[in-house]
């Protein structure tokens, strides 16, 4: 949680929801039904990249786009 002021262990994570199925299923990309009964794991590995590169590419885009407007 770099960038944020708490510690390390502060916010709840889940425990019984493997931490792949957790972020696809907090970000809204596919459902729990969707995972437990469509998608596989490469399905899961390649919602998430999609996802990551397109905030990644728009959290540059806000960045250096305001700096040029």
């Amino acid at each position: 949680m770099a960038g944020l002021p708490f510690q390390e262990g502060v916010l709840a994570q889940t425990v019984n929801v493997s931490y792949l199925a957790s972020q696809v299923i907090t970000t809204g990309l596919a459902s729990y039904v969707e995972l437990d009964s469509v998608l596989g794991l490469e399905d899961v590995l390649n919602i998430l990249e999609v996802f990551q590169v397109s905030e990644h590419n728009k959290m540059l885009v806000n960045k250096y786009g305001n700096e040029y407007s």
